[in-house]
């Protein structure tokens, strides 16, 4: 095979990845805002389960792999109807950073939204 057909398919391939979403999982260098557009994305496409591994921030408060399933359950169940209505109603609010930047706020007519950064960069929620 020639060097430049391989080379195509590399292309092909790395244009395929991407049309599938591969490398769309958030990045330490997004901001609050492109966050909650991904988390509204993921909300609105009913992902539930990339919504809580992507961004939930209290992983660690999972027993094991049942208590993220119940999780994901609940949001596809219960809260992904009043969440998803909360997430668009945020994405129209500019942010406020905690004075330690470790907050970002979202003032919402009836409460607050809240992503906070983890020790990675990383904005996420908490329940």
């Amino acid at each position: 095979m020639k060097r430049s057909s391989k080379y195509s398919i590399v292309l092909l391939f790395v244009a395929f990845l991407l049309a599938l979403g591969v490398s769309q999982s958030q990045s330490a260098s997004a901001s609050p805002k492109a966050t909650l557009s991904a988390m509204l994305r993921a909300a609105e496409a009913g992902n539930w389960g990339k919504y809580v591994d992507d961004f939930y921030g209290e992983q660690h408060k999972f027993r094991s792999s049942a208590d993220r399933d119940k999780l994901v359950l609940r949001f596809r169940n219960k809260w992904g109807s009043k969440v998803i209505p909360g997430l668009k109603e945020a994405s129209k609010v500019k942010p406020t950073l905690s004075k330690d930047g470790s907050k970002s706020i979202f003032q919402l007519k009836k409460g607050q939204f809240i992503l906070y950064k983890n020790k990675q960069g990383k904005w996420t929620f908490h329940l």
